[in-house]
């Protein structure tokens, strides 16, 4: 299990656009439950929380666009970024702590307490299953 208990994320996206589709993800999370996002412009920083805890699950830094996320434990953290992956197919590169490579697309929810031990709640599952959802089109191109 040595590297298994983590996972690492790394951005080629810009700080605005990684928040732009962070931000999409959690407009369909808020359409079951409540999140809140917190932007310092002038620190690029953004939090983002579920309105029931007063901490912060993932902060995303302009100066660091790469970080690490718990598997074992709160699951939000990684639910987003994987939403982030779907809504902007290769802004996020995802891996375990040893290295090995995660392909978010093949994340299934189905299967979600295999990769996430702890994401038991039937709402965790409702949030891997609206983080995964095709985003939405733009307005205003022809069809």
């Amino acid at each position: 299990m040595n590297g298994l208990n983590e996972f690492m994320w790394k951005s080629s996206l810009d700080w605005r656009s990684l928040i732009a589709a962070a931000e999409a993800v959690i407009a369909r999370w808020n359409t079951i439950t409540k999140f809140e996002t917190k932007t310092d412009q002038r620190e690029h920083i953004w939090t983002v929380r579920h309105s029931s805890n007063a901490l912060p699950f993932l902060v995303l830094n302009g100066d660091s666009l790469r970080g690490s996320v718990p598997r074992i434990g709160n699951p939000m953290p990684f639910l987003l970024l994987i939403g982030v992956c779907h809504q902007n197919p290769g802004a996020v590169e995802l891996s375990f702590a040893n290295g090995q490579k995660i392909d978010p697309a093949r994340f299934d929810p189905a299967d979600l307490t295999s990769l996430l031990p702890h994401a038991t709640h039937a709402a965790h599952r409702k949030l891997a299953e609206l983080a995964v959802q095709a985003a939405a089109p733009a307005s205003g191109v022809a069809t």
